[in-house]
């Protein structure tokens, strides 16, 4: 979960321009709020401990690699889909990217051998929401499913895809695949290989699906704790 925390680090508010209000506003906005509150208690979990307006883990640092960059949304968010908000420099990105970036995949990649060690196994489930509005902003899409399963070629296999769809769509959520969001995680040290052990899927949870009423979010949380259980016996 790298987008769950709205914690902001103090050296954020050098580069950027907005008061706090502001960014305290689309902070909460652009957080996958709650998401950390979705998965059972005991599950592995990697969560990133800073909001994604300050650092985003999971976008390239090149950006002529990150297609999100085009946007002013790559490592760095230098618009909020509208409005200029940051104007990070060198020696700023420098700093960043090597204390939060680069030790959050440094731990991606060692939980990930640990437990393909232990298991010869591991399948990480890349967990996000959004909502209509943000897409709409930011892509000028038309509203979106519920789910959003998000795949890679090589490290999401059919039948992977074909039994998270079937699950969500049993508690009767419309799926989309890759669309508003495409791709999932791969760790740093199996994104140049092929690693045959390793599975990899992206949950995109749209907002309307859980933050509107108690009901919806424990309705959501049941639905993705029988996914995990289910999931444990996924071959």
């Amino acid at each position: 979960m790298p987008h769950s925390s709205l914690k902001i680090p103090k050296q954020y508010w050098k580069i950027c321009l907005k008061n706090k209000k502001y960014i305290k506003n689309i902070n909460l906005w652009w957080c996958d709020y709650l998401t950390d509150k979705l998965i059972p208690d005991k599950s592995p979990r990697l969560i990133f401990n800073y909001s994604r307006l300050f650092c985003d883990v999971e976008k390239f640092k090149d950006n002529k690699k990150e297609v999100m960059a085009k946007y002013g949304l790559g490592v760095f968010y230098t618009h909020d889909g509208q409005n200029i908000i940051t104007m990070p420099n060198k020696k700023y990105k420098s700093k960043v990217l090597k204390s939060y970036y680069d030790k959050h995949h440094n731990k991606l990649d060692k939980v990930v051998t640990n437990i393909l060690n232990r298991y010869d196994k591991c399948l990480i489930i890349d967990l996000h929401s959004f909502s209509d509005e943000l897409v709409k902003l930011v892509f000028d899409m038309n509203e979106a499913s519920d789910i959003c399963i998000g795949i890679d070629n090589f490290y999401t296999d059919t039948k992977l895809i074909d039994f998270t769809t079937k699950h969500f769509k049993e508690y009767g959520y419309s799926v989309n695949i890759n669309y508003p969001y495409s791709g999932t995680i791969i760790p740093n040290k199996c994104f140049k290989k092929k690693e045959f052990r390793l599975k990899s899927i992206m949950l995109e949870i749209n907002k309307r699906v859980y933050l509107n009423n108690s009901n919806d979010f424990y309705k959501l949380k049941e639905c993705i704790t029988i996914y995990y259980e289910k999931i444990q016996k996924f071959k």
